[in-house]
């Protein structure tokens, strides 16, 4: 799966996104001046009594009363129409995106949702938590927020959000009752596979979109209410006026669902097909669509039917048959996974027992990898070999971005089960993040660790000066790969902070990364990814492009080769052959780029250019990853302050790399 074409393909729908909204709003404006047509009609000629009756002498009476002639095409009518109804539609589409603006835990909890303590006793939501984090870590993501939708019986899960940054992943209670764990790490895949393929992005445009179209019928069925302790001379009329607006509104219904129909299957598919190459486990999805089939997937909660497209199964029985379906037929995606299916749903118990510890994937088969079917993700390098082996290539680096490569989700449960049970309880409590943070910050000089002990105390309080000491010895066996999955792990306890929490946070770090006038490599990564997930987690809509041309951004560019090719190496000639190796794969702007000076390209002035580079479009992120591989690659050895750079450089550019060699 490559990234960079997978948020190309986004876009593209987005724009495909857009011309369906226009047909649907097209359909309404038509729909709404017919109605207004009817209401002009009647209205003017009550008023002005215009009334024909045909006199028949032979039956010496009148006939029937007839409409006086009223043309069908009125332009200023028309204009009126679509004037209004635009208004509507486009102020309730910006009230709807305003709500959505707050991030995926909007979602959630607006459908029911309640987030899952991270520390929970229950065994199914402890095993919950176990694969999300397990997969997040494997693809290099901060780890989501996890939510319960609590009364929803039956078996279905969403992931939503802008960005990796404010990711959530929401599941039914029906789901984790029913579903082993292999076939919940099958869900959880496939919703992963919506985070790192860009769907999420869509999926809110859309829902904000479809809400506006929508919008006409809850007008109505609030005008109808309206009238029901209402007894005076116009209850007539009001009545009629939102019979209309409620007929008038489900037109928009109609074009709303056709339009998350067309977006949404399709993508299905790849995601299936995602969650298989993730989990290498066919039989774990198969299980769960099976599971589905016999128990359903149909959400009770009355805000659902506005994200159906978000759902990894149908949320809604459709009146129409498939033509209004989100998600293609369930046998057509088991089959796509499995070709042997007979066509026969599991049944499945009253409540799957769940183990408290984690349980073996099932062992990796040949069709695991590419189910027959279904439109296979390109293929992914295995992970690669040991620091300070034979030379990587650099586009391997590349190729990893917005992947879970082979055996990647195992290598994450692997490392995570090695992390010590008191950092793992730590890293998921908002009250002892912080200062898991903090250890991990520490140096190895006792008189520097000293001084930042007490740092901590005076700015964090004794009690986060206690934790840390007493978590210090844990944190000094850790090896170097474990470092960044235990920030990772952390943030969604960061992400709970109020703003005093989050401001103490901030001046403490950059207190300890700053200590002994020293910035190293790690404490750098730490602090820009805290700071960059936090920023964008708060503001997830503030990370669109403004970007497109290399030139605009040379500069940037330019600083960070230069940061990484200093920090690769102390030796002048060596760092200029570093930087001339990642310069070269920047044609358009290679003749603009040098080696600056160490003064001129610290952390601080790398802080600022990655910013900049944040809002930079997805061939500007290609290329300068690209060349930043390069440059650390130049030597042929990845050191761990390499990568610790490469991975903060890339989720600076919410491009998600996962764990690269430890």
């Amino acid at each position: 799966m490559d990234f960079f074409a997978a948020e190309e393909r986004a876009k593209k729908r987005t724009r495909h996104l857009i011309f369906l909204f226009a047909l649907g709003l097209a359909g309404t404006i038509l729909a709404a001046y017919g109605f207004a047509w009817i209401a002009e009609s009647f209205l003017s000629n009550s008023s002005s009594q215009n009334f024909r009756y045909n006199y028949n002498r032979n039956n010496n009476g009148y006939g029937a009363p007839q409409v006086a002639d009223n043309p069908l095409w009125q332009p200023g009518l028309m204009g009126a129409v679509v004037v209004v109804t635009c208004a509507v539609v486009g102020i309730a589409s910006m009230v709807k995106w305003s709500e959505l603006r707050q991030g995926g835990g909007a979602v959630a909890t607006g459908v029911g949702g309640r987030r899952v303590d991270p520390h929970s006793t229950d065994l199914a939501e402890r095993r919950l938590l176990d694969v999300v984090e397990e997969m997040a870590i494997a693809a290099g993501l901060p780890v989501p927020a996890v939510y319960v939708l609590e009364d929803e019986p039956e078996i279905n899960a969403f992931a939503a959000g802008f960005t990796t940054n404010d990711a959530i992943v929401a599941v039914s209670r029906g789901a984790l009752e029913n579903l082993t764990r292999d076939e919940l790490q099958g869900v959880i895949g496939h919703e992963f596979s919506h985070i790192l393929n860009g769907d999420m992005h869509m999926n809110m445009r859309l829902t904000a979109m479809v809400f506006g179209i929508l919008v006409i019928a809850i007008i109505g069925r609030g005008v109808l209410y309206s009238t029901r302790r209402s007894r005076g001379k116009g209850t007539a009329a009001i009545l009629a006026i939102g019979i209309a607006l409620i007929i008038l509104g489900y037109v928009g219904y109609f074009f709303g669902r056709l339009i998350q129909a067309a977006i949404s299957r399709q993508r299905e598919f790849l995601a299936d097909a995602s969650s298989v190459q993730f989990t290498r486990n066919p039989a774990g999805l198969a299980g769960a669509l099976r599971r589905i089939g016999a128990a359903g997937s149909a959400m009770e909660h009355h805000q659902t039917t506005a994200i159906g497209h978000f759902f990894f199964a149908q949320s809604f029985r459709s009146s129409f048959g498939g033509l209004l379906a989100t998600h293609p037929p369930l046998e057509a995606r088991i089959r796509a996974i499995d070709p042997q299916f007979d066509g026969k749903f599991a049944v499945p118990p009253a409540a799957v027992p769940v183990a408290p510890v984690r349980t073996a994937r099932a062992a990796a088969s040949p069709s695991a990898s590419a189910p027959s079917g279904i439109p296979s993700p390109l293929p992914v390098p295995p992970v690669l070999g040991p620091i300070g082996g034979a030379s990587v290539n650099p586009l391997v680096l590349l190729t990893l971005a917005g992947t879970l490569p082979e055996a990647a989700v195992n290598d994450a449960r692997n490392l995570l089960q090695k992390i010590p049970e008191r950092l793992r309880t730590a890293a998921r409590s908002p009250a002892e993040a912080p200062a898991l943070l903090f250890a991990l910050l520490l140096n190895s000089d006792p008189a520097v660790k000293d001084h930042q002990l007490s740092s901590v105390s005076a700015s964090a309080g004794a009690d986060a000066s206690g934790i840390v000491a007493g978590i210090e010895p844990l944190v000094r066996e850790l090896d170097a790969s474990q470092r960044l999955p235990l920030v990772l792990m952390a943030l969604p306890a960061l992400n709970s902070l109020d703003s005093a929490g989050r401001k103490n946070l901030d001046q403490t770090l950059d207190c300890l990364v700053h200590t002994d006038g020293r910035v190293t490599a790690f404490g750098y990564s730490l602090q820009k990814i805290v700071r960059r997930t936090l920023a964008a987690g708060d503001n997830p809509t503030s990370t669109a492009v403004r970007t497109y041309s290399f030139s605009d951004v040379s500069a940037d560019i330019n600083v960070a080769l230069s940061a990484l090719a200093r920090s690769s190496s102390g030796d002048e000639a060596e760092a200029a052959r570093a930087f001339a190796s990642g310069a070269a794969q920047l044609k358009l702007v290679q003749s603009r780029l040098k080696l600056l000076a160490p003064g001129e390209c610290g952390f601080a002035q790398l802080d600022a250019a990655l910013d900049h580079l944040a809002a930079a479009s997805g061939p500007i992120k290609r290329r300068l990853l690209t060349a930043a591989a390069y440059v650390v690659n130049s030597d042929g050895v990845l050191l761990p302050g390499e990568i610790e750079l490469i991975r903060a450089m890339a989720a600076s550019l919410d491009v998600p790399l996962p764990a690269l060699p430890a």
